[in-house]
């Protein structure tokens, strides 16, 4: 198979430090493409029964079989995520699925409305919860608040088979169970998020506490899935689907996203009819939901092309009593007003005698809005509240409790959840707008969005574990390595390496950097990225520059790259339907032409993508072994480890590196002395608040107003003592490196690498220190800089000698 692994650092090196939003997939979004085709509509009735065998109504993914109990949906081994999906639309209408879910600890079944704009209503089912099944909505993708979900009393619900509905009109969406309504929701009670555009019906089972998860998914699924136990199958009886509009398909006029923009081709929109529904059961919605419902917009998995949210746990406000926070606090410059949030007022307090010294406070762990784990501070035998954003809320301790390192996890939470306020800004997206156009790393909002709706699909979790791409361009790395000590230049093949993989990943075709120093591509590459560094920093001076370089540069990689893109759009979208089908034959580019056929959103994407898939990798390779050169014990000891896994010849499976604790705490030591971002800029979209600097401490929220520009240091951060326990035996200095210290500390999260990005740096390890049983450093003191254009890198390369086993 083709290797998708290179997005990992686009997440990585993302400029944009903003929690995930996670967008379910589409094919195309009208709301952001001028040339979808019409939604082919329902426009009637239909009750399809599972039992006589599959519905010619319904596309199948992850091959669900069917039997004289219905529709089954099994969930046996990691990957496995059957789903059928509506080859019609409904524009408003009634839905009825007669279901059982699947039991086991960690998987999830799911019946749900989506519609190409990413609108959507939801039914989910956590297998280690029999008692309870979750309701959620999400309007255009959007998870700016995760306030949606509910959990609904649903006692011994896999035992047989229940009838879950759906009601949509324009007026009011009901949730219900066995003809009881459990939930309603108004566009006024949805706040401006209500979903209204056409849907399909979409209906699947997965596993969301596999271990390729992250944390805050697994413990949302209820912990670890256990394959042994299994296989885990949830089934379905029927569906009975009423779409209240006619004619035979839908389209969209203009990109509002209303109901009222909808059109039908030879029939009405159907806006006010719907089924008369009771008024919601008292006791139907539970207070104390055992599992929280993540909050991403998204509730079923799909094959290579789901993303979830990684924020967890969450409780929705709407189960509890609310107040409005402060909307001024001290400092404040003048006519300065934040904007209110919401707090649930059954939030832990700590009375102002409650201090570490007397036991009153504890360290507990939590998960951050990336789903890692976080520590906080909280009042001791506390219960965990959660805000509506799915943020930890924490009591107010004493000044000694604010001012230790576990705190600042407080500090961190109120960043994140005022990340919607903080972006690029037009002054950079203006500045760097000829090299990166509109890809990713130089947009805000629903631009930044679209475009991680348009990437994220290709690289699935599921795609970390094929290896091959790297394989082969590890063999010509390893190729011009002299095993007899000889000096030479790592850092200088590293980034040739990384660069010839990512180009061989996004095109299907190698630039042939290693190995070739006249390489016009990597040249042009490397020149414009140096010169978009200074033209950056000039600021307003930069038009007095000579431009004659950078303007070559961007010619030269154009040139490569537009052939590639023309070739990718000669295809129709059926034959690229038929080559992605057949993995091995389709390119990350041609993938990407399925969903959009404008040549310059293709180009832009693949800038952005290069820029962080040769950097990053290439810098975080190339400090490691600068530091492995300086310390042959660790050269040693992690050697040992990789022989004793894998031996000497043996190319590592994705399992076998996730299986090498040395090698990952190696690889998190190098990312906590050298990130690969470790200086950046954010602009205050909004008038907002730092959580600390004000006040006669500085330990209260400081004021920021729109437009102004803050510059923090994610590396004076990871070298700040004050984040780290005492100097001791197993704790050295913060300088140090020392990979041991990871065995005894678990530090705050920051932001790091993605899983696919460590995958190839520590493929890409593995496969040195086998071959090599020596490396020594030929590097001396005066290269010991480092220098930052867009990425942190070594000022002077990294010389070192590496001897072959063999020798």
């Amino acid at each position: 198979m083709r290797t998708q692994s290179l997005i990992s650092t686009l997440l990585t090196c993302s400029l944009a430090a903003v929690p995930i939003a996670a967008q379910t997939y589409t094919t195309c979004n009208p709301l952001t493409s001028g040339s979808c085709p019409a939604d082919p509509a329902l426009g009637k009735s239909v009750n399809i029964d599972f039992t006589e065998g599959a519905s010619d109504s319904f596309t199948p993914q992850g091959n669900p079989t069917y039997d004289s109990n219905g529709a089954t949906f099994t969930v046996a081994k990691p990957g496995d995520s059957p789903l059928v999906t509506s080859k019609w639309y409904i524009m408003f209408g009634h839905v009825e699925f007669q279901v059982k879910p699947a039991p086991g600890v960690g998987i999830v079944s799911s019946a749900v409305l989506q519609s190409d704009a990413l609108d959507e209503i939801d039914w989910e089912w956590v297998g280690g919860d029999s008692n309870q099944v979750q309701s959620n909505y999400f309007s255009k993708g959007q998870t700016t608040t995760y306030n949606r979900g509910a959990f609904h009393p649903d006692p011994n619900n896999q035992a047989s088979f229940r009838t879950y509905a759906i009601d949509w009109t324009a007026d009011r969406i009901a949730w219900q169970i066995d003809g009881r309504t459990v939930r309603t929701l108004t566009p006024e009670d949805a706040q401006g998020q209500y979903p209204q555009t056409p849907m399909q019906v979409k209906m699947g089972a997965w596993s969301g506490g596999d271990s390729a998860n992250q944390a805050g998914t697994i413990e949302w699924a209820g912990g670890p899935t256990n394959y042994g136990n299994g296989p885990f199958s949830m089934v379905v009886k029927s569906v009975a689907v009423t779409d209240y509009s006619t004619g035979t398909q839908y389209s969209y006029s203009g990109t509002s996203g209303t109901w009222q923009s909808i059109q039908s081709e030879g029939g009405t929109i159907g806006s006010s009819e719907g089924k008369a529904v009771a008024p919601v059961d008292s006791g139907s919605t539970s207070s104390t939901p055992g599992s929280a419902p993540i909050p991403f917009s998204g509730t079923h998995k799909e094959d290579a092309v789901t993303t979830r949210a990684n924020v967890y746990p969450w409780v929705a406000t709407t189960l509890a009593t609310a107040t409005t926070a402060p909307t001024s606090y001290p400092n404040l410059p003048s006519g300065y007003k934040t904007e209110p949030a919401v707090l649930a007022t059954s939030s832990p307090s700590v009375s102002s005698g409650v201090s570490p010294a007397d036991g009153g406070l504890e360290t507990v762990t939590a998960y951050d809005q990336r789903g890692f784990p976080t520590v906080i501070v909280q009042a001791k035998g506390a219960t965990k509240q959660y805000n509506d954003q799915g943020f930890l809320i924490t009591s107010s301790p004493t000044l000694a409790a604010r001012s230790s390192p576990t705190a600042l996890a407080d500090d961190s939470i109120t960043v994140a959840a005022q990340a919607n306020k903080q972006g690029k800004g037009e002054n950079f997206r203006r500045d760097w707008q000829d090299f990166l156009g509109h890809g990713i790393f130089a947009t805000d909002g629903e631009e930044w969005a679209a475009s991680r709706q348009l990437l994220r699909p290709f690289f699935a979790q599921s795609r970390v574990r094929d290896l091959d791409i790297f394989e082969k361009h590890v063999q010509q790395l390893l190729y011009l390595i002299n095993g007899n000590g000889q000096e030479v230049d790592i850092s200088q093949l590293f980034y040739g390496y990384t660069l010839d993989a990512a180009t061989d990943f996004l095109l299907g075709r190698s630039v042939g950097s290693l190995g070739d120093a006249d390489s016009q591509f990597a040249h042009a590459f490397g020149e414009v990225q140096r010169i978009q560094n200074i033209r950056s920093r000039a600021g307003p001076f930069q038009r007095l520059m000579p431009a004659k370089d950078f303007w070559k540069g961007l010619k030269a990689m154009d040139s490569f790259i537009e052939p590639f893109i023309q070739e990718a759009l000669s295809y129709s979208p059926e034959e690229l339907n038929e080559k992605d089908a057949k993995s091995n034959e389709s390119t990350w580019l041609q993938s990407v032409a399925r969903f959009t056929r404008d040549p310059k959103v293709i180009r832009d994407q693949i800038v952005n993508i290069l820029l962080a898939g040769r950097d990053t990798t290439a810098g975080t390779l190339s400090f490691l072994f600068k530091e492995l050169s300086a310390r042959p014990h660790i050269y040693g000891k992690l050697r040992r480890e990789i022989l004793e896994k894998v031996g000497s010849r043996q190319a590592p499976t994705y399992d076998d590196l996730k299986n090498m604790p040395y090698l990952q705490h190696c690889i998190s030591e190098t990312l906590r002395i050298y990130p690969s971002v470790p200086f950046n800029l954010r602009l205050a979209l909004k008038d907002t608040t730092l959580p600390r600097g004000g006040g006669h401490d500085g330990l209260s929220p400081v004021g920021i107003k729109k437009d102004t520009m803050i510059g923090y240091s994610p590396r004076h951060l990871h070298l700040n003592p004050t984040m780290y326990p005492a100097v001791s035996a197993s704790s050295p200095p913060v300088l140090d490196f020392c990979p041991e210290r990871w065995e005894t500390w678990t530090p705050r999260p920051w932001q790091t690498q993605q899983q696919f990005a460590l995958t190839e740096i520590g493929y890409t390890t593995v496969r040195i220190v086998q071959r090599f049983d020596r490396l020594e450093k030929y590097w001396g003191a005066g290269d010991d800089m480092v220098k930052s254009e867009i990425v942190l890198s070594p000022a002077n390369g990294v010389l070192v000698g590496l001897f072959s086993a063999a020798n």
